[in-house]
């Protein structure tokens, strides 16, 4: 019986996995983020095959789980925010002073603009225009979604104009911790 269910998620799940990790890397833009989305979806067909054998197009029914998990798991990081390493006590110690693959990658501007404007979009528009990236047509996308045609039509007309508005303004560097104005005790 394992070789059977093996030879279903083959079948039915294996040939959109470059697709699923295309959409998955668009929504949290970083492979290690995108991977664990992918491998969550991945479970969820596991438990869901004989569901997934009877849908007619099966990478719909898997680009909507991996959606609702994208969605769901910013809920979460929403809800209880991490604190970065370097608000805590002793970091600087830990810090290298090398630059990362985030220092690294900002040296690409104009990439990171588009980056940074994507991520400014709320979790459903950059689902939406995701989606439409990966070339599905807006019935496709619907289907996936559950989001009815013409509504789907405005949200992503709103989305683009969002990320237009985004991408034209000016981005701000946060500012330096030596540079805010400090409290008279």
């Amino acid at each position: 019986m394992a070789d059977s269910a093996s030879e279903r998620f083959d079948a039915l799940v294996t040939p959109h996995l470059p697709l699923l990790h295309r959409v998955a890397w668009r929504l949290v833009r970083n492979s290690p983020d995108a991977h664990d989305l992918v491998q969550d979806t991945c479970i969820a067909a596991c438990e869901n095959l004989a569901t997934l054998a009877t849908v007619d197009r099966p990478e719909r029914w898997l680009l909507r789980v991996l959606q609702n998990r994208f969605i769901n798991v910013n809920k979460r990081r929403r809800r209880a925010p991490f604190v970065p390493l370097d608000e805590e006590p002793g970091a600087a110690q830990l810090a290298s002073t090398e630059p990362g693959p985030e220092e690294l990658q900002q040296q690409r501007d104009a990439e990171r603009a588009l980056e940074h404007a994507f991520l400014q979009l709320e979790d459903t528009q950059r689902t939406l225009l995701a989606l439409r990236a990966e070339g599905y047509s807006l019935t496709e996308i619907a289907t996936i979604t559950g989001v009815g045609k013409e509504v789907l039509r405005a949200r992503l007309h709103r989305a683009r104009n969002r990320l237009a508005r985004h991408l034209e303004q000016p981005r701000e560097a946060p500012p330096r911790a030596d540079s805010l104005p400090r409290s008279a005790s």
